[in-house]
């Protein structure tokens, strides 16, 4: 179904782009949890969250998609994506990235796999292994790249996001690298959760492979103070419309 793999697509932008809002928050925690839902004409189509954990050696970052149960005579998806970071000489990076895939279209057929990406930044290389059907590939990289989730804690940790910006990011999650860049504006926004609240947008114009590569445009608001938290996330995607994900609570441990 090719509504429902370009929403797959979407969801893993999610993680990438949200890097981009959290960057000045505190670190006066041990882990933190967002918790979002897309609606489409009032009614919630799809649950998301993202999450992250501190380790011994590093961090482990989650996120999780499902859909609801308004959506099962069409699609089904229970996706969830792990990435395990290391901290090495004081840098963050991606050593693991898991992706576990259970979704299935009317029209699409059923999709449902583990892929175990292992990154190796000194050879500029992934191996990639297919738990079920197994099978294994080397897939080379350039410099600077990062699982989705990884690069989200990159941003989270280090990076400062002002009007005028223009964000380059680079991804391999396992499909291909892609190189993303993101421009930054001021705008208020009216939210469930904080209402009326000042933000800083990025914006970016992505191509939609199974829309014969038509672009589409995602968008992403962060309240604009110390917390940088994500608040609001859209998609427009050719021939679909626009799915919309909104910040319903935070959890800080």
């Amino acid at each position: 179904m090719r509504r429902f793999r370009i929403i797959t697509a979407a969801i893993l932008f999610i993680v990438v782009q949200i890097t981009h809002e959290l960057s000045a928050t505190p670190l006066q925690w041990t882990g933190v949890s967002f918790y979002y839902r897309a609606q489409k004409l009032g009614a919630t189509m799809l649950n998301a969250s993202l999450s992250i954990e501190r380790e011994d050696h590093g961090y482990l970052v989650k996120a999780a998609v499902d859909t609801t149960s308004l959506t099962f005579p069409f699609f089904y998806m229970h996706n969830r994506f792990r990435s395990y970071i290391n901290t090495k000489d004081k840098r963050l990076e991606p050593w693991r990235y898991v992706k576990e895939v259970n979704q299935w279209g009317v029209f699409s057929g059923k999709k449902y796999y583990t892929d175990i990406l292992t990154f190796d930044l000194t050879g500029l290389e992934v191996n990639v292994e297919r738990v079920n059907p197994p099978f294994v590939k080397e897939v080379p990289i350039p410099p600077q790249t990062y699982d989705p989730l990884a690069i989200f804690l990159k941003y989270f940790l280090s990076a400062n996001v002002v009007e005028g910006d223009k964000i380059m990011m680079r991804i391999y999650d396992g499909i291909e690298v892609r190189d993303v860049s993101f421009f930054t504006t001021y705008e208020e926004i009216s939210t469930p959760l904080y209402g009326e609240i000042e933000t800083i947008c990025l914006e970016s114009k992505v191509p939609f492979s199974s829309l014969g590569n038509k672009e589409g445009i995602i968008k992403i608001w962060y309240t604009n103070d110390e917390r940088k938290f994500p608040v609001d996330i859209s998609f427009e995607i050719p021939i679909i419309g626009t799915v919309r994900f909104q910040l319903e609570k935070v959890e800080v441990q």
